[in-house]
């Protein structure tokens, strides 16, 4: 008869062998993913071990300076923290003004680490899941747009575009390629000001009064298509030395508001009007 050890240590041998499966079967895809939610695990942690470090400091402070409610606020903090682990636009107070300063300091500083890890997975993620529309693995390629969501869903928060600040072209692209419903939300409808390279212009074939310019990345992956129209501007061809070509883009004054040409980067301010084969910006009113 087999003794208990025997099983057990069949059991063990079963269950360590399955998770080394596990991990070998992960698609490349599913791999990325999980590396990113475990970088952004750990940028977590040590954000909050400095945050939890001040709130410490902050409150001995308030404790030997006799501030009862300052002292109270900020241990409810340190016990939210503790239960959270989380800090957002809804845990911010307004006093005490130390503890508002600690926070102010910290969230950005959380949302600019967690921002750039899954801006770094993002364009690995898309390009695995256009290799596999490509192959025709189309339920393969769903899989890896869910992950794409789940990261951005789970540690992005939607915010509207602000025109006043140049997106780079490639931030629009990814949004548009990662998760299109998602990126409407934030883009579509809004103002926004886009900076990239110049890719090539034409007239657009439905209307001749209309120019279109296409901009791209240094990468040259995708377009964001910017019609220039009036009434705020006129367009016209110039040809120069050894035939090269230059949109002239004039003002409703007639003065001279942009000279573009293909390998020029510029910023064109716009209005978003999603995706349709290209990204479309259309009603520009500022050139640069």
């Amino acid at each position: 008869m087999l003794s208990s050890r025997y099983f057990s240590l069949v059991s063990l041998f079963i269950f360590s062998t399955t998770g080394i499966c596990a991990q070998i079967t992960l698609s490349p895809a599913e791999a990325e993913a999980q590396k990113c939610e475990d970088k952004i695990a750990s940028v977590r942690r040590d954000v909050f071990s400095k945050y939890d470090e001040q709130l410490n400091e902050l409150l001995l402070t308030m404790e030997k300076a006799a501030d009862l409610e300052g002292a109270l606020a900020v241990r409810a903090e340190r016990q939210r923290l503790a239960t959270e682990q989380d800090l957002n636009e809804t845990n911010l107070v307004t006093e005490p003004k130390g503890l508002r300063d600690v926070q102010s300091q910290n969230m950005p500083k959380l949302n600019e680490l967690t921002t750039q890890l899954v801006g770094d997975s993002g364009p690995r993620l898309i390009e695995i899941k256009k290799q596999l529309t490509v192959a025709g693995k189309l339920d393969e390629a769903i899989n890896v747009r869910s992950a794409i969501e789940r990261l951005q869903n789970s540690h992005l928060p939607i915010t509207k575009a602000d025109s006043t600040t140049a997106i780079p072209v490639e931030t629009l692209l990814q949004a548009y390629s990662g998760d299109r419903a998602r990126a409407d939300k934030i883009y579509k409808g809004q103002k926004i000001t886009v900076h990239g390279i110049v890719g090539g212009y034409r007239q657009d074939p439905a209307d001749a009064k209309t120019y279109q310019v296409y901009l791209t990345g240094a990468t040259g992956s995708g377009w964001a298509q910017c019609a220039i129209a009036g009434p705020e501007f006129h367009s016209r061809e110039e040809k120069g030395a050894f035939g090269a070509l230059t949109l002239v883009v004039t003002n409703k004054d007639g003065d001279v508001a942009a000279r573009i040409q293909k390998g020029q980067t510029v910023d064109i301010r716009g209005r978003c009007q999603g995706f349709e084969e290209v990204v479309r910006i259309d009603r520009c009113d500022q050139i640069k």
